[in-house]
């Protein structure tokens, strides 16, 4: 297989290069010896104080600080990281074209290789037992004593150097030179935050991060801008790249329905990931999210083909057929990522932990989601006068009547949670509707919530067995329904949408109580802030974030079949 490789964003050194090899490797050996020089070493640490002062101050301002910190600054937050650089890294490659697929595989494989030999080597020249700040400084605000479920590492007798931050600020040099330098500046950014937490929590000094990993990664640079060694690694990963890709070509063309583009998964596994998490929150849908990444409609006729015919082609031994007629590359993938989200924010950072201690900024963020959506849906219908007003006018009322639900007690058996698990998925089907809002509705969110936690089949297992036949009978009547009345229906979706904005309305007082040995949410009542506290900033912000998150969606979905509005 052959490819354009001289891509433009492509900058690593195929050659020894004297002057940034040497300029790079000295100026890294003159940061870290600042610090051991006893002159500097006092600004140093005066910095040190200074920052930590600041940082783990926070704790003791602010709820909500403490809050923030205890979520970010445990092992959850790690393995989190990891697959948010991993989700951004797919992202690059699959928003390309196949030149820029094959490069990133590649590039991925190099970057690997190289991280684990300057890690190794990072641990075994430069580690030094130093105590973290938390054991050595008075007036230490402990995160645990403000936020009792906290597991965040609040101290270490071997802090230098940070682990994460040289991992961060290596990956941010490296998406740099091979990338672009809008996805090194997202690297920087990563290694500043991700830094943050441990700070705050007094687990590590800010000069763990500037000068230990720092030092490292001007090092590093020295070795990728001024050797061959990354080209010729990278060089030496394109022929397992190339093999692997060809056999997927192969592969996708014999079981991609005619017309059907799945050369590049990653596109749809991302998408996936995406309509797993809006599933999980009350009051956001994931036909929502499907919608605004342009795969909506093919999404519910491939659940749809799951029929006789199906059954009738692999009861004859006809499995390619049958592969091709329920699109089943396509569904595969995007159950990969709605199955690593529901292990992501379920398992890794739950998603009713975020809802629970920190409402307001979660549901800012999906409520500037939602918004954006709307508007971005907005532009691309064609109203054709009163008539598409009526329609959007209905959805509201449908929203409005959703949103202003509230929870009931209902029965645990497994025949009810069963039809829990068919409501659930008749909601997620429809764009604006949530399923994990019917779930609320029906008492039995926390509980899925949990289950899935815990992996308790005896929860999950009927409840995925709903889904399952759920999915099957409604996707035909609202494929029918795309098909003879494709305009009315998505105007409908958009007043519903617009209707649910009430359900995610970040300011509710919520009222909860304890029904039998369960704590839950009976009642929220919607009202608009007076003051402008740290809450309703961060609440601000989120909202901004999920209006960045929806631009982001969007340029996905660009590369998504269209559909006709």
């Amino acid at each position: 297989m052959t490819s354009n490789e001289n891509l433009s964003e492509f900058t690593l050194s195929k050659d020894w290069r004297w002057l940034p090899l040497i300029g790079w490797t000295a100026a890294g050996l003159l940061l870290f010896a600042s610090w051991l020089w006893p002159v500097t070493r006092e600004a140093w640490d005066a910095f040190d104080v200074w920052v930590f002062h600041v940082m783990n101050g926070t704790v003791a301002q602010s709820d909500i600080w403490a809050t923030i910190w205890a979520l970010t600054g445990g092992r959850r937050f790690d393995v989190f990281s990891a697959l948010l650089i991993f989700v951004i890294y797919l992202y690059y490659i699959g928003s390309g074209d196949f030149a820029r697929f094959r490069h990133g595989l590649a590039f991925g494989a190099m970057t690997a290789v190289l991280l684990l030999v300057i890690i190794v080597l990072q641990r075994q020249i430069i580690a030094y037992p130093r105590l973290s700040p938390s054991l050595v400084l008075d007036g230490f605000n402990s995160i645990l004593s403000v936020v009792p479920w906290s597991n965040a590492k609040e101290g270490s007798d071997r802090s230098f150097p940070g682990d994460h931050a040289t991992v961060t600020m290596i990956l941010a040099v490296l998406w740099w030179l091979g990338f672009t330098w809008r996805f090194g500046l997202v690297g920087v950014a990563l290694a500043f935050f991700f830094a943050l937490p441990r700070i705050a929590a007094g687990a590590h000094w800010a000069t763990d991060a500037v000068i230990g990993g720092g030092s490292v990664t001007l090092i590093a640079l020295a070795l990728v801008s001024g050797t061959p060694i990354p080209w010729r690694i990278y060089r030496f990963a394109l022929k397992p790249v190339d093999w692997v890709l060809s056999f997927w070509i192969r592969f996708a063309d014999r079981l991609s329905p005619e017309g059907r583009d799945n050369v590049n998964p990653t596109r749809q596994v991302l998408r996936g990931m995406c309509i797993g998490a809006a599933d999980l929150i009350p009051g956001v849908s994931g036909g929502t999210m499907a919608l605004i990444l342009g795969i909506y409609k093919r999404l519910i006729g491939a659940i749809a083909k799951l029929d006789r015919e199906l059954i009738g082609l692999v009861a004859r031994g006809q499995v390619l057929a049958a592969a091709r007629h329920a699109d089943a590359l396509f569904l595969g993938t995007i159950g990969i990522g709605v199955l690593l989200s529901l292990i992501i924010f379920s398992r890794i950072i739950p998603l009713s932990m975020m809802v629970t201690n920190l409402p307001e900024i979660t549901f800012g963020f999906f409520f500037g989601l939602i918004a954006a959506s709307i508007v971005g849906l907005l532009s691309h219908v064609h109203m054709k006068g009163a008539g598409g007003w009526i329609w959007i006018g209905f959805g509201v009322v449908l929203g409005l009547l959703a949103a202003t639900m509230v929870p009931v007690s209902t029965p645990d058996a497994s025949w009810f949670i069963f039809l829990c698990g068919m409501a659930a998925v008749a909601a997620m089907l429809v764009p604006g509707i949530s399923g994990s809002f019917v779930l609320l509705i029906l008492g039995k969110y926390t509980d899925a919530i949990e289950a899935l936690g815990r992996l308790d089949f005896s929860f999950i297992a009927p409840l995925a067995a709903g889904v399952v036949t759920g999915a099957l009978l409604f996707s035909r009547a609202i494929s029918w329904l795309l098909d003879h009345f494709y305009r009315q229906t998505l105007l409908t979706v958009i007043g519903v949408l617009g209707g649910s904005l009430l359900a995610v309305w970040p300011f509710k007082d919520r009222h909860y109580e304890t029904i039998g040995t369960k704590v839950k949410l009976v009642r929220a009542d919607p009202y608009i802030p007076s003051d402008f506290d740290l809450t309703v900033f961060f609440t601000i912000v989120a909202v901004l974030t999920g209006i960045f998150l929806y631009r982001f969606l969007d340029r996905l979905a660009q590369h998504a079949e269209a559909e006709s509005i």
